[in-house]
């Protein structure tokens, strides 16, 4: 605070008539409050506890009586909340108090952040960067929420509150790339009588461009809240620049590029009576603009859509807007699926107003794609409208009526490029080792089999890690398949090893020794004397030799399970 007062003892010196500013408040005065800068845009990150300010002095009307100061250029927002966090969504009980805002030209009450207002009032050029605004914020016990500028006879905003909120907490905020300095928690140890100051009135000059003269006049019949009659918004277009898919948190992210048009017949003019003036562009925060919103199912709440980027109307009342890139992020639940990486989903975009005389309204052909869209591991194959009307109490309008929704359904595919050479083809690769080793002989029958087994468990544990926990593929029984025959083929091995040193003769006359040496089933199998049937049959067999068939009959069941996981669908 020595700074502050520095800074005044030298305009003091100087002469720089600081006791005749705006507000005719001396930089002394807020040497005795507590100082808070918000700088970092709309943002309620710092909470006050309301009984612990020294200066909070109730009498038996108010539950709210604070005294501040503020010095910023516009925007200049307070809170007032029954809890120290600043949620935007409507289960928060709030009252925001905003003084100048839309570039220093009106002033609002609200009972929820950034909507809801109680009180709207052109309060232009009311805040100053250089002089401080002193304010008196007061709420009683019957509802009344008052914002007055100290020494002024009349409220700058006065509102009522049947559902009065039990607030308990402060904080400040700004908006965008504004700095506002608050000085709060000062002492009333004032003489009104020797402060008595006056709100400067803004009156037109004598002369007024065209364009100003239109503005001005646009100001008086101007109204920042929505019409009382039919006023449908209709969206022309939505250009999704990033739609990404999260199949594993349940979550669609979309990134959008929104166009609106609507009809007010409260912004109209004659273009003759104003320089022929027939359009105007900018100047969105001088009258009301719809409010959009999506809706999250999983989390029951509405997400209101920022940011106009531009917006234009014309004489006729007819505004149209483009606003900055949009982000969402709502609930898409992914099912259970057999086709895994080959699988398909739908995920909603449901979008609405929260006005039932404002409906939202979709032209055809209104979804188009950015040349250079981002998009995850999913990919939109088409994207189809739904009009619906939501009765569900969570989603209903203020006055109790129906939300009137329009969906947009996303048809998603899951792109498999990647599952294909990252998975598919160590699962070939394995089959063919563990397949090869059933013909090959002693140490490099075990180094092919175990190399195969090494690679399929490997890519079994990497698979894991990619496929969704609701998902069971049918991938999953090839994989087990080819496990369970790669440990067969092991036990083959240490079966022909005993046998080849430990195995004894067969009796030449037994079934099985007739079974092994039938030259049909030699020549199938590929083992050696198929044409010496009567030779083969005569001497004695080994057992080995049953060893070896059934290592050619695993291999044959193991090479149509790996054919069928070739053709089948995935």
């Amino acid at each position: 605070m020595w700074l502050l007062t520095a800074i005044f003892v030298v305009f003091q010196l100087f002469d720089f008539g600081l006791s005749e500013s705006k507000y005719n408040v001396s930089y002394a005065d807020l040497d005795k409050c507590k100082q808070f800068n918000a700088v970092s845009g709309y943002n309620y990150h710092t909470f006050f506890k309301l009984k612990d300010l020294e200066n909070h002095n109730l009498d038996n009307e108010t539950i709210v009586n604070l005294r501040l100061f503020v010095v910023t250029n516009k925007d200049a927002h307070i809170l007032l909340s029954d809890v120290d966090s600043a949620s935007p969504e409507a289960t928060n009980q709030v009252y925001e108090i905003v003084i100048g805002a839309g570039a220093n030209t009106f002033s609002e009450i609200r009972k929820q952040r950034k909507k809801n207002p109680l009180k709207t009032k052109t309060t232009k050029g009311v805040l100053s960067p250089i002089d401080p605004l002193p304010l008196r914020i007061r709420i009683t016990k019957d509802g009344l929420i008052e914002v007055l500028i100290e020494g002024q006879d009349l409220p700058l905003l006065s509102a009522t509150d049947k559902n009065l909120i039990d607030v308990h907490f402060l904080s400040f905020s700004s908006w965008g790339s504004s700095q506002a300095k608050w000085f709060y928690d000062c002492p009333s140890n004032y003489d009104e009588d020797e402060s008595e100051t006056r709100l400067e009135e803004y009156e037109p000059v004598t002369f007024m461009t065209p364009m100003a003269k239109l503005l001005n006049d646009l100001q008086m019949n101007v109204s920042f809240n929505a019409p009382q009659w039919y006023t449908p918004i209709e969206l022309k277009k939505i250009v999704f620049t990033r739609i990404a898919y999260n199949s594993w948190k349940n979550s669609l992210e979309t990134r959008s590029l929104v166009k609106l048009s609507w009809r007010d017949n409260r912004t109209m003019w004659i273009p003759q009576e104003h320089g022929n003036i027939t359009k105007v562009i900018g100047f969105q925060y001088l009258m009301w603009t719809p409010t959009v919103v999506v809706e999250d199912e999983a989390e029951s709440v509405t997400n209101e859509l920022l940011g106009i980027d531009h917006m234009s109307f014309t004489y006729d009342g007819y505004f149209q807007s483009v606003s900055r890139e949009i982000q969402t992020e709502t609930f898409c639940s992914a099912g259970e699926s057999l086709d895994w990486p080959y699988e398909t989903n739908v995920c909603n975009v449901i979008l609405s107003t929260d006005s039932p005389l404002a409906p939202l309204k979709v032209t055809s052909d209104v979804v188009s794609f950015h040349p250079n869209i981002i998009q995850s591991d999913w990919s939109v194959e088409s994207i189809t409208k739904h009009e619906n009307t939501n009765y569900n109490d969570l989603f209903l309008l203020d006055d109790g009526s129906p939300r009137q929704e329009t969906i947009l359904k996303l048809h998603l595919k899951r792109n498999n490029e990647f599952y294909d050479t990252v998975l598919y083809a160590p699962y070939f690769m394995s089959n063919v080792m563990i397949l090869a080793s059933l013909w090959l002989e002693g140490m490099l029958r075990i180094w092919s089999n175990g190399f195969g087994i090494l690679i399929l468990v490997v890519t079994f544990l990497q698979m894991s890690g990619y496929v969704p926990q609701t998902a069971n593929p049918t991938i999953f029984n090839f994989f087990r398949c080819t496990l369970v025959c790669s440990w067969l083929c092991v036990v083959l091995f240490v079966l022909d090893a005993w046998l080849r040193t430990y195995g004894p003769k067969m009796t030449p006359d037994s079934w099985l020794a007739r079974f092994i040496s039938y030259p049909h089933l030699r020549t199938v199998l590929r083992l050696d004397g198929a044409s010496n049937y009567g030779r083969l049959h005569q001497r004695n067999l080994e057992w080995r030799d049953f060893a070896k068939v059934l290592d050619r009959a695993v291999f044959l069941v193991m090479s149509g399970v790996f054919i069928a996981s070739c053709f089948k669908t995935i």
